[in-house]
């Protein structure tokens, strides 16, 4: 078992429901880091180029924060939607913590993004912005790998969690 998993994916995708699901099940700690990003974007906006050099710092604080958790003994599940620098943020986690770094993109179909989006009680992403992380997201399958991408299409958290314990065990 990996002791920092990464849990990542377009806005509806099931990142936050799946990470927290799996800090209850398998005993990883929990990291929010759309809440540690949000003491550089506390209103939102972390996609614009403008926001590259904050982005950095953002995500040097989440891995920052990871480094104290599987400093203190825990495995790390860290739910975030990175906003870009994509594979530089991955590359930084693989560095950091090599074979016990693992990240599932959660990756279901555009049209689920949008009914998904849609259904939710406290926020929506809008289909501009979905449309726009999908195909970001698409673009990186191979530098990510596509072994690490997950058709959640049709899936309720359970199975999601199911299907990643048993790619990770």
């Amino acid at each position: 078992m990996p002791k920092v998993l990464l849990i990542t994916g377009p806005g509806g995708s099931g990142k936050t429901t799946v990470s927290e699901m799996l800090s209850q099940r398998s005993g990883f700690e929990y990291l929010d880091g759309d809440n540690v990003d949000t003491e550089f974007f506390p209103d939102g906006d972390q996609w614009l180029p403008e926001n590259a050099e904050k982005l950095k710092m953002a995500h040097k604080k989440i891995l920052m924060k990871t480094r104290e958790l599987v400093d203190q003994g825990k495995s790390a599940v860290v739910d975030y939607i990175i906003f870009g620098r994509y594979p530089e943020f991955v590359e930084s986690f693989k560095k950091e913590f090599g074979g016990d770094f693992q990240i599932k993109v959660l990756f279901p179909s555009r049209d689920e993004l949008v009914k998904r989006d849609r259904n939710r009680e406290c926020w929506t992403t809008g289909i501009d912005r979905i449309d726009a992380v999908h195909k970001e997201f698409d673009s990186l399958k191979d530098e990510i790998g596509n072994e690490h991408f997950l058709d959640t299409t049709g899936q309720i958290p359970e199975e999601t969690v199911e299907a990643i314990l048993s790619k990770i065990s």
